[in-house]
């Protein structure tokens, strides 16, 4: 049984709206052909990018409060390579 993930994380300039995990069994994926007919976009790829422009679109209100921790490159209590200085003696 081969599986295909796939992670989505979209994101609203620094700010994380979601992040979620999908898994599909290779059996059960349906492939889409393309215009030029070699290459295919499978039905997991056209949900994930569902999601993600849903996300986009959503309202303010729909997107909720703004939680600092859940941000690109917050600090989570290790200093910056810049302040490092200050704590050794």
């Amino acid at each position: 049984m081969k599986m295909k993930k796939r992670v989505l994380c979209v994101y609203d300039g620094p700010r994380r709206l979601w992040k979620d995990d999908m898994m599909l069994d290779q059996e059960f994926e349906v492939r889409v052909p393309m215009d030029d007919g070699k290459s295919y976009v499978t039905d997991l790829d056209v949900q994930t990018l569902e999601r993600a422009a849903a996300l986009h679109d959503a309202s303010p209100e729909e997107k909720g409060p703004w939680i600092p921790d859940n941000v690109m490159g917050a600090r989570q209590g290790m200093p910056v390579a810049g302040e490092v200085h200050r704590f050794m003696v």
